[in-house]
């Protein structure tokens, strides 16, 4: 079968490989891989800056979907013909993380997407939302529940306002979460036409920060002085300063990513006064995943998918990523 492996860090030792075909054991679930997407998390991976130990050589990316072929003795969550996802963090199954299963995730440090055939844990698994396509699906494992996880956990609901910080696949997701549930958007981009795209998905405010580099003030005042309720915070660095001038006062700033960098400079005296809860969020349990589904098929809500590669294109996909001109998500289909 063929295999996508990572030979050496860099994008160059991206390699096609032909792999035998594995076989499910027990507890294990053989999946026909279909569709993948890329995260920030599989560049990190891909370049050699992961905050996990990997082994090389490495079948990259934690997201993808397909459909099972197969299942293994004591399986009892999927059969044959189920749509499936993969489920990033592979034994947080409930309740709060606990830090042994630390290290068990798919993309690294355990093999992921990126092979026309794969064994999994039935409970690295997901069930794929029914009105999606794979391609679809592939998207939701760690980019939708980041976003959706950020929400439940500051209680976002109707009548307040929520932040994001660019156009990526959490930020969309989250703007897409944040409608449903009845809350205003205000979205940043260094991009106009992005911000316009953004107001088309039911955004109520853009502000391009590459004009505005202090935008905190200019989101109060687009909320009357008061400040956002909320912050899916997705860059970090620099912009975590302008994030707690621009949530209000008992507000929720929901700590997801560090592309702008992972060390930041933060007025403590402020963020006491203003009695700011800072969360950090990495993903959540696989119950909240399977809620944020029946969520996303009762709504019918579909994903933005800015770009599709084909499975031998992966390092064109990855160029395209780290050039961060996607809108949404960038996705790999195995059948093209």
């Amino acid at each position: 079968m063929r295999s996508i492996q990572l030979t050496a860090f860099g994008p160059d030792h991206l390699d096609l490989v032909d792999l035998p075909a594995p076989r499910p054991g027990p507890g294990e679930v053989l999946v026909r891989m279909e569709a993948a997407s890329l995260n920030f998390r599989d560049q990190m991976l891909v370049n050699g800056g992961l905050y996990r130990g990997v082994q090389l050589p490495i079948v990259p990316v934690s997201d993808g979907a397909g459909t099972v072929l197969e299942v293994g003795e004591a399986v009892a969550r999927f059969k044959p013909g189920d749509r499936v996802t993969t489920f990033y963090k592979s034994r947080w199954i409930a309740g709060s993380m606990r830090p042994e299963w630390e290290g068990m995730e798919i993309g690294g440090p355990f093999d992921g997407a990126m092979r026309e055939l794969a064994c999994f844990d039935q409970y690295s698994l997901a069930r794929a939302p029914t009105h999606l396509s794979s391609l679809q699906a592939a998207t939701l494992p760690i980019a939708a529940l980041t976003a959706w996880q950020a929400l439940e956990q500051a209680h976002v609901t109707t009548g307040q306002t929520v932040l994001l910080l660019g156009t990526g696949g959490v930020s969309l997701f989250a703007l897409q979460f944040a409608r449903l549930r009845g809350a205003r958007v205000i979205v940043l981009s260094s991009s106009d036409g992005k911000l316009e795209r953004a107001n088309a998905l039911g955004a109520d405010v853009g502000i391009n920060y590459a004009k505005h580099p202090q935008w905190g003030p200019l989101v109060r005042e687009a909320t009357g002085g008061i400040g956002v309720d909320a912050v899916v915070e997705t860059v970090g660095g620099g912009s975590l300063a302008q994030s707690l001038e621009a949530v209000r006062m008992h507000g929720f700033i929901g700590l997801v990513g560090f592309v702008g960098g992972s060390d930041a400079n933060l007025p403590l005296t402020r963020a006491i006064l203003k009695r700011v809860q800072l969360q950090g969020i990495s993903v959540a349990s696989l119950e909240a995943h399977e809620r944020m589904v029946t969520a996303i098929e009762a709504c019918g809500m579909e994903p933005v998918i800015d770009r599709i590669f084909g499975f031998g294109q992966l390092r064109e996909a990855f160029a395209y990523l780290a050039a961060g001109r996607h809108f949404g998500k960038v996705a790999i289909d195995f059948r093209a």
